[in-house]
């Protein structure tokens, strides 16, 4: 029985909360006239007593709404590695609320009024390309619009765009990016929400840029599409078209300065004679800092590109003229030590080098440019000496002789060849 009268109990208490509830929206809807109060809050009332922000701002359903719409960027997020910019804007919207109009003689000359967006009828402008879709891209967030009695509407939220960008590491670290936002109704059609541009439709004054990338608008563009499912329905899309350059500063001082002085070091390699010991360390040493630097760029670039980035083959190729260079040191210290005959050619080769002054200012030594000009008289003088021993010096000369025409051939070899891959490689602009 007690349980009875503790249902019935619950029951006409609810029942008398749904009865205050009702009441209460009863008086919000009638908007009674309050005659002791502001002419602002008259204005609201008469504005809002029936308004519905769901319903189209038009009297005429076959009328359309236009929105005018201009972008105005403030701050840049790219991340390179995920290919997302993230634009964190204004977005000025404008257009006409027909059920929001009033004389202003009526209310003490009061012309403009401040509103929430929550209150008020707003377009659905919404992001096609979004980059996260966890994100919510869709409508106008709450933000102040300022109501003039003509019914005009403008609206400035502030608004954070993710959306998918066309990466080109090509020329890392002088890379460009390009990137676009696509916005349209999420929910109507052209003939009844028409979005249109702003004059160029977007404005930079106030961008803080960024100490990494550069962004630069490219153009700003309304295109109408149509669709196989509704060919009577136009959808009209605002495509803003951005350029991200990369600020190369600090990557140029990490990677790009390293990649010239490896060149010179390569270089030095050849340089160097090939007997030395210097020249065997340098060699070394000059592999090691090619691989170090392949494997710090590798932890570096990002690994999203289609194309493999100029730099990186850089390395590639410079890496491959650093192990010819040490191999070359190799053979060449083992070819001047040989005491065996040299070849018919290699003679011939030897003797047409060196009978041109150039030839002989780039082979032979000091001590032996000086012998060169005295052993034509020392042996017409002496013509008993031993001969033994002239022919195992002759043999040595020899393949030192070739050995230093091989390296000047080498490194213009290698020269020629940076020469090729500075000019296919590093971009023109």
């Amino acid at each position: 029985m007690r349980i009875l009268w503790l249902f019935g109990f619950l029951f006409i208490f609810l029942l008398k909360r749904t009865n205050a509830i009702e009441k209460r929206s009863l008086s919000v809807h009638e908007c009674k006239s309050i005659e002791n109060t502001s002419m602002m809050m008259k204005l609201k009332r008469h504005l809002f007593c029936d308004y519905d922000t769901t319903v189209r701002p038009t009297i005429n359903h076959q009328v359309v709404t236009n929105v005018t719409v201009k972008l105005v960027p403030k701050l840049l997020e790219f991340d390179d590695w995920t290919s997302t910019m993230t634009l964190h804007s204004w977005m000025s919207l404008n257009w006409k609320d027909e059920h929001l109009n009033w004389n202003p003689s009526d209310f003490d000359g009061i012309s403009t009024v401040h509103v929430n967006s929550d209150e008020i009828w707003v377009p659905d402008l919404s992001v096609y390309n979004s980059g996260d879709m966890s994100l919510e891209q869709n409508g106008v967030p709450s933000t102040k619009c300022l109501v003039i009695n003509t019914g005009s509407v403008i609206c400035i939220p502030a608004l954070s765009y993710v959306t998918k960008c066309i990466t080109d590491f090509t020329f890392w670290p002088y890379d460009k990016h390009e990137c676009r936002i696509r916005f349209g109704s999420w929910s109507h059609t052209g003939e009844e929400i028409n979005f249109h541009l702003d004059k160029k439709g977007y404005e930079m004054e106030g961008y803080a840029n960024n100490t990494e990338w550069n962004l630069k608008i490219l153009n700003a563009e309304k295109i109408v599409k149509k669709f196989e499912c509704c060919p009577n329905d136009t959808f009209p899309i605002l495509v803003y078209t951005f350029s991200i350059e990369r600020e190369p500063g600090l990557v140029h001082v990490t990677f790009v300065t390293p990649a010239i002085a490896i060149v010179l070091l390569t270089l030095t390699v050849l340089w160097l004679d090939s007997g030395s010991t210097e020249r065997m360390a340098i060699a070394s040493m000059n592999f090691i800092c090619h691989l170090l630097c392949i494997f710090d760029l590798h932890w570096q670039l990002p690994h999203n590109g289609e194309n493999v980035p100029h730099i990186l083959l850089f390395y590639r190729d410079s890496l491959a003229l650093a192990a010819f260079a040490l191999i070359l040191t190799a053979l060449l210290r083992k070819l001047q030590n040989m005491s065996m005959e040299t070849p018919t050619w290699i003679s011939s080769t030897i003797s047409f080098v060196l009978n041109n002054r150039a030839g002989r200012f780039l082979i032979l030594t000091d001590d032996e440019s000086k012998a060169s000009t005295t052993g034509i008289l020392a042996n017409e003088t002496d013509e008993n000496s031993d001969l033994s021993k002239a022919n195992d010096r002759k043999k040595e000369s020899s393949w030192r002789h070739f050995a230093a025409i091989v390296e000047w051939l080498s490194f213009i070899a290698v020269t020629i060849t940076y020469v090729v891959i500075f000019i296919i490689l590093v971009p023109s602009d």
